[in-house]
Formats: structure tokens, C-alpha cells, sequence
């Protein structure tokens, strides 16, 4: 039972994989990133208001029958802020900011994808045009120039929203201290998260079976390593504590244009030759009716010879 489970189950493996299609999309774009510190029990500080960044990307897709599927990527990621301060009972009004180092964040989901969306109008010959040819050869090549042109690529776009988890390896340490110029500064690292949620969506321009580029919105939310930390500094005989504590989020969008790794299939080359013969079959027997259709064509007699035959008898 468990061998014939197990080959049931490899059979199945290789029918999805046979439908399946892997593409991989370079991606260029922009990314905005929103931090917020929390200095003690004081509200939410914005220590760069426009935290802009440019991106860049590389995401494998892998979709079963162009429906859905996982996917995995990495890209640049700049969402740390330095925050630092001198004195740790002013560090929420007196403080500069600035933006951290790059860092390379790994991203995993699960993405579905809608069924293509024609984004071109083909201009149909309407009937009574047809009809009104003046031969049937007119009328049969009106009729194939329309089949040529519906059979042409069209332009579509299919919706592909997604949702995942992204992770930044190796994070900075929260919160340091440093001399510069005889004087202690206390640098803390904001939105410094090390795993995330995201989620998008993603607009694929195609035209016909051949992707052509790739329109992406994403929303990132930080969910680890910006908890609270704690900086314990010596003051007349005392100990100060200051509580530090961050959130992150981001939007970004980019675009990209992607490479497909499927392999088309050969038995759909080889009709052409042959739906080309019989056309050219068609137009020769079109050709040929009316002249047959006139030498079948009974001759009709004048009235005259009518009337000479019926004075006879």
C-alpha cells in the first residue's frame, strides 16, 4: 500500500510539474520606508519623514498551470534609521537622524494568479458585409483575412496577488555607544527587524504565451527585533534607565521583465502547413464553382423560337 501510495503520489508530482512554468524577473524600483521610535513612555517619533531608496531585485515565480504557485527572491533593504543623542533626558527633542547601511533580505510566499484579461479589441467583419461580396472568392478571403486576424497575439494582463514572509539575515546592534570628541554619543538602530510580513500584487503584461513585463506594489511590516531596549547610563550616584523601542513598515514598487524557462510545444508548429494547404485548396475550389456552376446552366430559349415552333404544328 505505502509503494503504491508513494508512486501515486511521484505520478502526480510530475503531472504538476509538467504544467508548471518558472520565470525569473529582474526588478528595478522604489521603496519608501516609514519608522517610528518610542523614547521611553513619549509618543511616536519620525526621525526621517521621507525615507526614500531605490531597489533592486531578483524573483524566481513557479506557477502550476498559470493559476498559482510559490515563489523566492531577494532584494536591497534600507529600512534602518540611527538615531542618536548625547543626552539621554533630552534624547527625544535634541537627536539627528540618518539612514542606515544596505542590507539583502531573502522573501518566500505563495502567489495565485488571475485568468488572462484581453486588453486589445479586435475589429470583427459583420455578416451582411460578408454576405453582400460580390463572388464568393471575395467572400471566402474576407472571411480568412478575419480568422488571420484574431489568430494574431493579443496584448492581456493577469492580477497575481501574493503574500509572504521576508527575513534579513546578520541585523545591527540596537543600541551602541561611542566618544566622539570627548563626548559619549548613544546610537540606537531603528526598524532594525530581522523577519517581516509582505504582502502585493502584481500586474503581467503579456503578449499572447510571451510575458513581457512585470509591474509589482508591495507592503512590508517589520515583526521582530524591535523590541524594547533598555540604556542604563550612571547619574549623580544613580542609574538612569531609557527605554527604546521602534516599529517599521514600507511600500515600494517596481517593475521588471521576465525570463521564462518553459519549453514550448513542437506539435503546435506543425499545423500551420497544413491549415495553409487546405486554404489554398479552398480558394482553387471557390475559383472553380462559378465556372462550373455556368456550364451546368441550362440556356434559355427567346420567345420567338417558341412561337416558330408552336406555328409548326
Amino acid at each position: 500500500m505505502r509503494k503504491a501510495a508513494l508512486t501515486g503520489m511521484v505520478f502526480v508530482a510530475c503531472g504538476f510539474a509538467t504544467n508548471a512554468q518558472l520565470s525569473v524577473t529582474p526588478r528595478v524600483g522604489i521603496e519608501q520606508a516609514f519608522t517610528c521610535v518610542k523614547y521611553n513612555n513619549t509618543s511616536c517619533i519620525s526621525p526621517m519623514n521621507a525615507n526614500f531608496s531605490p531597489q533592486v531585485g531578483l524573483r524566481a515565480d513557479y506557477l502550476f498551470g498559470k493559476k498559482h504557485g510559490p515563489f523566492l527572491g531577494v532584494a536591497s533593504n534600507r529600512s534602518v534609521v540611527t538615531y542618536e543623542f548625547t543626552d539621554p533626558e533630552t534624547g527625544d527633542k535634541q537627536f539627528t537622524s540618518d539612514q542606515g547601511d544596505w542590507k539583502l533580505r531573502l522573501e518566500a510566499g505563495y502567489q495565485v494568479s488571475t485568468k488572462a484579461i484581453s486588453l486589445t479589441r479586435t475589429a470583427k467583419t459583420p455578416a451582411k458585409q460578408v454576405e453582400q461580396a460580390s463572388s464568393p472568392c471575395a467572400a471566402r478571403k474576407m472571411m480568412l483575412a478575419q480568422a488571420a486576424a484574431s489568430k494574431k497575439p493579443a496584448m492581456n494582463m493577469r492580477i497575481q496577488p501574493y503574500a509572504g514572509m521576508a527575513f534579513v539575515p546578520n541585523p545591527q546592534t540596537a543600541l551602541v555607544s561611542a566618544t566622539r570628541s570627548n563626548e559619549m554619543v548613544y546610537q540606537y538602530s531603528a526598524g532594525n527587524w530581522t523577519s517581516a510580513f509582505i504582502s502585493g500584487v502584481n500586474l503581467a503584461f503579456a503578449k499572447g504565451d510571451i510575458n513581457k513585463y512585470v509591474i509589482g506594489v508591495q507592503y512590508v511590516l517589520g515583526i521582530s527585533n524591535l523590541g524594547k531596549e533598555t540604556l542604563r547610563v550612571p547619574l549623580d550616584g544613580k542609574e538612569m534607565n531609557t527605554q527604546l523601542s521602534s516599529s517599521a513598515s514600507a511600500w515600494n514598487i517596481t517593475v521588471g521583465m521576465p525570463l521564462n524557462f518553459t519549453k514550448s510545444k513542437p506539435a503546435a508548429q506543425k499545423v500551420e502547413p497544413v491549415k495553409r494547404a487546405s486554404v489554398v485548396q479552398e480558394l482553387e475550389q471557390a475559383k472553380q464553382a462559378p465556372a462550373a456552376a455556368a456550364e451546368e446552366k441550362p440556356v434559355k430559349k427567346s420567345c420567338g423560337s417558341y412561337q416558330k415552333r408552336c406555328g409548326n404544328w
